[in-house]
């Protein structure tokens, strides 16, 4: 029995010494190698052959599609805003100045995002969208400003009517260059808002304004537009202080008013002009500001 005892704890020891062996050579090494080489060959075969593939499909591309402008030739540029209808200020002859389009290339060699970024920084659009028409059609759309009113501002350099040191201001009071012969013709028979002081940041190219008086003054260019006909329309517009405007209109009355209620004391001017005719009588200049005895100075007798 002593003896069967020692053959088994002899087992269970020889079972718990057992080792894990790895055998290494150099000749296992080296067929690994070759395996290992084997996979990345077969990886870069088709990675070649991807690229091979990717290669002969542009130059088909280029061939069918971008050199053939017999076939996608530019052929028609229709230009409209996002409503169908011929823009008011921009034309073909500036789109094709300002980005450089090519009218003899094909559809699609033209980089529609780009020309869509290029349309939208000129300084009198603030939306553009272009679309390709098969087989050779370059569809244009865009969105204009409309401008409502010159600047004039001596301490920022701002010139009223002035094609390269001047500023128009559209009805959303954002500034922008006149850049264009139509956009000229139509701006000079515009108003001008004239401010006396303003920090840079408060008139900046292409940003909404931030100079309060300003947007008073753009309200009341806007209100007094479109509410107001003929000569009792403004010819300009001052900002005089924090809370005064001072606007002469196209029959040459001076006006004061101040920032508030401003279609009230509109209301208030036309019943005084027509009140004035009505006498045979024209108005020199009238102070709005006063809600009763309004001051008023006449003209001589017509």
């Amino acid at each position: 029995m002593f003896q069967r005892r020692t053959s088994r704890r002899r087992t269970r020891e020889s079972r718990d010494r057992m080792l894990a062996l790895k055998v290494q050579s150099p000749r296992i090494l080296f067929f690994d190698f070759l395996r290992l080489g084997g996979r990345f060959m077969k990886f870069g075969l088709i990675l070649m052959t991807v690229m091979a593939l990717g290669f002969v499909g542009r130059l088909g591309w280029e061939e069918l599609f971008v050199k053939n402008t017999e076939e996608f030739g530019i052929k028609e540029v229709p230009l409209t805003d996002f409503e169908g209808e011929a823009p008011r200020f921009l034309t073909h002859s500036r789109i094709v100045a300002t980005t450089g389009l090519d009218l003899d290339a094909s559809i699609f060699a033209l980089d529609t995002g780009e020309l869509e970024e290029t349309l939208r920084n000129l300084p009198e659009t603030t939306q553009a969208r272009v679309t390709r028409r098969l087989p050779g059609t370059l569809k244009i759309e865009v969105s204009e400003r409309t401008p409502v009113a010159w600047l004039d501002c001596d301490q920022l350099g701002i010139v009223q009517r002035d094609r390269a040191a001047g500023l128009l201001i559209d009805e959303a009071g954002v500034p922008f260059k006149c850049a264009s012969q139509t956009l000229w013709d139509f701006a000079e028979r515009l108003p001008v808002i004239r401010v006396l002081q303003a920090e840079d940041h408060e008139i900046m190219e292409g940003q909404e304004i931030k100079h309060e008086g300003l947007q008073y003054a753009l309200d009341l260019v806007n209100l007094a537009s479109a509410s107001m006909e003929g000569f009792e329309r403004p010819a300009w517009v001052i900002v005089k202080d924090e809370i005064t405007l001072e606007m002469m209109t196209l029959g040459k009355t001076i006006v004061t008013l101040s920032y508030y209620e401003q279609e009230h004391q509109l209301q208030k001017l036309t019943k005084l002009i027509g009140h004035a005719r009505a006498k045979g009588r024209e108005l020199k200049s009238v102070n709005l500001i006063p809600d009763r005895f309004v001051p008023v100075i006449y003209r001589d007798e017509l």
